[in-house]
């Protein structure tokens, strides 16, 4: 049986970094070849109805196409919708269980705690490139994604969560963002299994 991982994540940003991630990985695999057979990254648009959109994608698309592949899915997602809910949106141990029924190996939590634009300031200097801002600009907001919607603000384009920013993640130094103390934490467990020895502090 082959190996291989599926990648569910939540929105059009997400996805522009990850395969930023993805690519920034492959370059580090000896001779640039991951431990897996197979790697599909899966955009879930959004957090609402997760649960029947990753099973449907999984079982009426990935395992159709792949029968002869074993996977472990990662599920990425923020934790600023669920850190403050008296009902979060998602209940993940139901998502866990449906998707082991379906046929999944392994579940793994990639958590961006508080969002994926926390982990994106890790790159300032990328951010003010990007915006054609000075080093020394002064910025504020209660999370990340306010912070973005701060900074953008100041050239007048506007930041909107989970939506495609042409050339955003192009602008980054996607190592310097994957492998900051928070990203690095979470992402751990999918650089083992594609192959990657994580570098000893």
């Amino acid at each position: 049986m082959n190996k291989g991982v599926v990648i569910f994540i939540e929105g059009d940003t997400e996805k522009e970094i990850y395969d930023k991630f993805i690519d920034k990985l492959h370059s580090m695999c000896p001779n640039k070849r991951f431990s897996i057979d197979k790697l599909i990254i899966r955009n879930l648009k959004g957090i609402g109805n997760y649960k029947n959109r990753a099973i449907r994608v999984f079982t009426k698309e990935i395992i159709p196409k792949n029968p002869d592949v074993e996977f472990d899915i990662f599920l990425c997602y923020d934790t600023d919708v669920f850190e403050f809910s008296s009902k979060p949106p998602v209940d993940w141990k139901d998502v866990e269980k449906a998707l082991k029924e379906a046929g999944a190996k392994n579940i793994v939590h990639v958590q961006a705690k508080r969002s994926i634009e926390d982990w994106i300031l890790n790159d300032l200097q990328g951010i003010f490139k990007y915006l054609k801002l000075s080093d020394n600009v002064n910025f504020h907001g209660s999370n990340g994604a306010d912070k973005l919607k701060n900074l953008f603000g100041k050239v007048n384009k506007p930041y909107v969560k989970g939506a495609s920013i042409k050339g955003f993640a192009d602008s980054l130094d996607i190592e310097k963002v994957m492998c900051s103390r928070s990203a690095c934490t979470q992402l751990k467990l999918l650089c083992v299994k594609l192959g990657i020895k994580c570098k000893k502090s």
